[in-house]
């Protein structure tokens, strides 16, 4: 017989301002999309702007970095 345990049993959902990321990898995206390089907003969050095949610019700083085709990224849902 299950035990009932009114303080185990709740449901938490995440709130509706929290912010819901996708991962891709850097050659997935098309040139002129937007990602971010973490999923946690909490985290200084930085978007960033593809530019080309291999380059995307930081869109803080307006400086352009180099990314490995299979680095990890992010786009917001």
């Amino acid at each position: 017989m299950p035990i009932n345990n009114p303080m185990g049993d709740h449901f938490n959902p995440p709130s509706n301002l929290s912010q819901d990321f996708e991962e891709y990898w850097f050659e997935d995206l098309e040139v002129d999309e937007l990602f971010w390089q973490t999923n946690k907003p909490k985290e200084e969050s930085i978007p960033w702007r593809k530019i080309s095949l291999t380059e995307g610019r930081n869109l803080k700083t307006q400086k352009i970095y180099s990314f490995q085709r299979k680095t990890k990224v992010f786009q917001k849902i």
